[in-house]
């Protein structure tokens, strides 16, 4: 019986992620070609996206990538950027089925992003390692097929449309942001205070990397935001 549950959860998750799948392979189009432009081959823009499911992180790792920065610019700067997703790991692993083993646990942390966070929390509790798995199953190929096949279009379009089709990732940042600011005068703010003291540390600090200008901006920026306008209890999408 549990078998047959857990086979029916998986189908479930496999089934609800499609619509990930059609996104992350659009979007992960941009990756693959500025990825290319980095001068990574094909088959290392892959394995960047099968390792490390974040476009946010890979735009950065890109960039610092590009600018030739260094190994611990690199590690640190994914730390800062994807830090979110120890929350969201905590969040779902006290939704899962009691009795899960920790190698179950730490399995369904591997791959969480926004999109399969939010969509797993939406599933009734207790949530089975199984649909989380279904979800990761259907999502993930999608998003190394689009790296692939960007990488690949970014030999074979002309220059100036893989420059182009190259800006659709950062057209997609902005648009993540633009929708939330719609809703909070705050992370309106926070947004154009981040841009002013981006442009402030490229003027007076040029000396500094892009990986480093990352992880400080990030670090100092979320720390301040979050002690002065913490979120209140009922609208931190905590477990209930």
């Amino acid at each position: 019986m549990k078998y047959e549950e857990d086979n029916k959860a998986f189908i479930r998750g496999y089934r609800d992620a499609f619509p990930i799948f059609i996104s992350y392979f659009t979007v992960s189009l941009a990756v693959g070609i500025n990825a290319r432009n980095a001068g990574l081959s094909v088959f290392q823009g892959a394995l960047m996206s099968f390792l490390n499911l974040t476009s946010t992180g890979q735009a950065a790792g890109i960039e610092i990538i590009r600018e030739h920065g260094t190994f611990f610019e690199l590690a640190l700067s994914q730390l800062a950027i994807n830090l979110r997703y120890l929350l969201m790991g905590t969040a779902l692993a006290v939704r899962l089925r009691p009795g899960q083993s920790l190698g179950r646990r730490l399995l369904v942390s591997i791959g969480i992003t926004d999109e399969i966070f939010a969509l797993s929390a939406s599933v009734a509790k207790p949530l089975s390692p199984l649909y989380v798995f279904g979800c990761y199953c259907m999502s993930m190929p999608g998003w190394v097929l689009g790296t692939m096949t960007g990488s690949a279009l970014g030999n074979i379009l002309p220059a100036s449309v893989v420059s182009a089709l190259s800006i659709a990732l950062y057209a997609m940042f902005t648009y993540l942001v633009i929708e939330p600011a719609r809703k909070s005068k705050i992370l309106v703010g926070l947004v154009i205070i981040s841009m002013l003291i981006s442009l402030l540390t490229d003027r007076l600090l040029p000396s500094l990397s892009f990986g480093m200008k990352v992880i400080i901006l990030t670090v100092v920026i979320a720390s301040v935001a979050s002690l002065i306008f913490p979120i209140p209890e009922e609208e931190n999408g905590g477990t209930k």
